[in-house]
């Protein structure tokens, strides 16, 4: 899950088809992976393939975000059973702030924590950390939060419960905290 057009509301994407099946089966091949962008209230509208620019016909296996390019835009990586990774480099949405975790020896990235921005006085959706995310696939330690606005603060909740905060001032576009407080912008 990540935002990928940077307008405030998470998206997901689906890895569809499954080629290996029983013989009395025939093979889940019906999708090409597919955008889910978010309406900001916890529903989902599919983004068909010609709009979303992800045309994916093999057996997907596993996907991950990053920020490949660093332009503050998640990009997407799509691990596929016997054909190439595919990877889609996003230029159309809107930047947000990357945000790197420095955490404590034993866990330098954090892994476990969540983080996530502050609006005003409102907080947008908090990132879980994750260290191996999925079959094939890990995410990016350096994630991406929408900025739909200039964000005012940041706030990572370690494992454990410790909380760390900060206020930002004015448009940020790369921050790194650690586990003692410390920001760097």
């Amino acid at each position: 899950m990540t935002d990928f057009d940077g307008d405030g509301a998470e998206d997901l994407f689906l890895a569809q088809n499954c080629f290996v099946v029983r013989p009395d089966e025939t093979r889940q091949d019906a999708g090409r992976g597919l955008l889910l962008k978010g309406d900001g209230r916890g529903g989902f509208v599919a983004v068909e393939g010609h709009h979303s620019g992800i045309r994916l016909y093999g057996e997907q296996r596993g996907a991950a975000t990053g920020d490949l390019n660093e332009d503050g835009r998640p990009d997407l990586v799509v691990s596929q059973n016997g054909a190439a990774t595919a990877c889609f480099v996003n230029r159309g949405g809107r930047p947000g702030a990357r945000v790197r975790v420095a955490g404590p020896q034993g866990n330098p990235g954090g892994w476990g924590g969540t983080v996530r921005l502050r609006f005003g006085s409102g907080w947008g959706p908090a990132r879980v950390l994750v260290g191996g995310s999925g079959y094939a696939s890990q995410d990016s330690p350096v994630v991406v939060l929408a900025t739909p606005s200039a964000p005012t603060g940041i706030e990572v909740r370690w494992p454990g419960g410790k909380v760390t905060t900060a206020d930002l001032n004015g448009e940020v576009r790369e921050v790194t905290v650690a586990g003692d407080g410390v920001m760097k912008r």
